[in-house]
């Protein structure tokens, strides 16, 4: 890959942007360092751990960019980022879907399924009838009609403001509290723990489906996707990085999991604080069957098919 400057423009970008929760790994001056846009989410990041513990042993270093999602987009837009494995949809499609018609940027496919989202609750609110966002706007005095959410630029904060903003389902005079996504689940489960009231972005696959007794409430309207808050989860790529190696972008149109497989790996590095390396390098060996999919038609740096060198990398 092209050494681009990419500490020094990045930062500028960031800066100007008023930005101040980027990291940088190493230097990107590697011939065939591949730079992976990782926002601060569980799932975001160990599946991009998983790909890197594919890659490495291939002779792919990988280095990542730890920014909010609209700086990854704009830096993939801008080439300084290669690829990213986080870009929901439709909740963060305004964000990126522009670069995309411009042709800065590659939707490369939908690297998860099953995916869902929506606005989530305890389940002993369930117990007492509440099953439905159509019923939340009833229950605002209960909750001081506020939905506690993620980072402002992810996915679930512009649905969650889109209906404020629209009134859907009633919840034109509701406020939405911003904080990290661990901020967000540890006041959710006080809640829970006390038996209090609380209304908070969900999604699977993530841990807290199973940590936590909730439940993701029905979507009749679509708000938060097609089908009752279904959800894309694309893999996007810089269009720089598509020709400048077609060979490793033939892997990542190739890489998808189910979200049972994700919401294992959340669960086991984020919950369990399990070593994100030790569950990366374990799942992968105990499904290299699966891994080798990912990797038909793909080489490793030095021209040797990529499926058989990771096999012997991993002892199979």
């Amino acid at each position: 890959m092209i050494c681009r400057g990419f500490a020094a423009l990045l930062l500028a970008a960031t800066t100007a942007l008023g930005c101040s929760s980027l990291a940088l790994a190493a230097d990107s001056s590697s011939a065939d360092t591949v730079n992976i846009g990782m926002p601060p989410w569980p799932g975001a990041t160990i599946k991009s751990q998983v790909v890197a513990a594919i890659l490495k042993p291939l002779g792919y270093p990988v280095e990542y960019t730890k920014a909010s999602a609209p700086i990854i987009y704009l830096s993939l837009s801008q080439d300084k980022v290669d690829v990213n494995l986080s870009a929901w949809s439709p909740g963060q499609a305004s964000s990126f879907m522009p670069y995309v018609k411009q042709h800065k940027i590659v939707k490369l496919g939908e690297n998860l399924t099953g995916a869902t989202s929506g606005f989530a609750v305890p389940n002993y609110m369930v117990k007492q009838g509440l099953t439905s966002d159509t019923q939340l706007a009833a229950h605002a005095k209960d909750v001081d009609a506020t939905v506690h959410c993620i980072e402002p630029g992810s996915g679930a904060n512009n649905i969650v403001e889109k209906a404020i903003k629209n009134n859907t389902y009633g919840l034109g005079d509701w406020h939405m509290k911003h904080s990290s996504t661990a901020a967000m689940l540890a006041e959710a489960k006080r809640a829970i723990d006390q038996h209090k009231p609380i209304v908070f972005c969900g999604w699977q696959p993530h841990w807290m489906n199973v940590a936590l007794d909730m439940t993701i409430l029905k979507d009749p309207k679509s708000l938060w996707g097609p089908n009752g808050g279904h959800s894309q989860v694309l893999t996007l790529a810089s269009a720089g990085f598509v020709k400048r190696d077609p060979n490793l972008a033939r892997f990542f149109r190739q890489f998808q999991v189910d979200s049972a497989t994700q919401s294992q790996w959340v669960y086991q590095s984020s919950y369990k604080k399990q070593d994100h390396q030790q569950v990366a390098d374990q799942w992968i060996a105990a499904h290299l069957d699966e891994v080798a999919g990912w990797l038909k038609g793909v080489k490793a740096a030095d021209g040797q098919p990529a499926a058989e060198l990771l096999r012997q990398h991993f002892g199979s």
